[in-house]
């Protein structure tokens, strides 16, 4: 067992001035992590920023009662430019694309809640992953579609973003 000193404290969410430990990510989360960021990337080229873990502020600058910590996180370069310097490191919005992954420590009433603040300040898409089934639900705050690992994914709120939902889960299937 490690010294407490050398663990790392649990990311706090905040949701309405309510703290929500982050659950630690295992092998699978962190797999599936992974294959989104690159993929995010991959089909977003110079459009915006990808990234995992980005501390957001979706009511408005770490002042605001709400942070939150998407697993993946896409945010266009025109709303990252338009920002002063200092803000581009912790945004006071939500992103436009953000990308939960499911555990099964998660709180699923939580997660609900999570996905209708983000769709209610500025994401326009947000994708709630589930490595065990092996699904993408894609929520764009007027409909909510369930892809499956068979399936390719691209839907009409961003249209660039195009891949094979396997595509997310390789890295899974190759423990198998």
């Amino acid at each position: 067992m490690l010294p407490e000193a050398l663990v790392d404290q649990p990311e706090i969410e905040y949701l309405d001035g309510q703290p929500h430990p982050k659950v630690s990510p295992k092998l699978s989360h962190s797999l599936v992590q992974g294959a989104l960021c690159r993929i995010l990337h991959r089909c977003s080229g110079k459009r915006g920023r990808v990234g995992p873990e980005l501390d957001v502020y979706p009511s408005g600058g770490n002042a605001g009662l709400t942070k939150f910590v998407p697993d993946v996180a896409y945010v266009s370069m025109e709303r990252l430019r338009a920002l002063p310097a200092a803000d581009r490191e912790e945004p006071p919005f939500s992103p436009d694309i953000a990308v939960e992954v499911w555990s099964p420590a998660n709180d699923r009433n939580y997660l609900e809640l999570k996905i209708a603040r983000y769709l209610a300040t500025g994401s326009v898409l947000v994708l709630d992953v589930d490595p065990y089934a092996r699904t993408i639900i894609a929520h764009d705050g007027s409909t909510v579609r369930t892809y499956k690992k068979e399936e390719h994914f691209e839907h009409p709120a961003m249209p660039w973003l195009r891949f094979d939902v396997a595509e997310a889960f390789a890295d899974l299937d190759d423990l198998i």
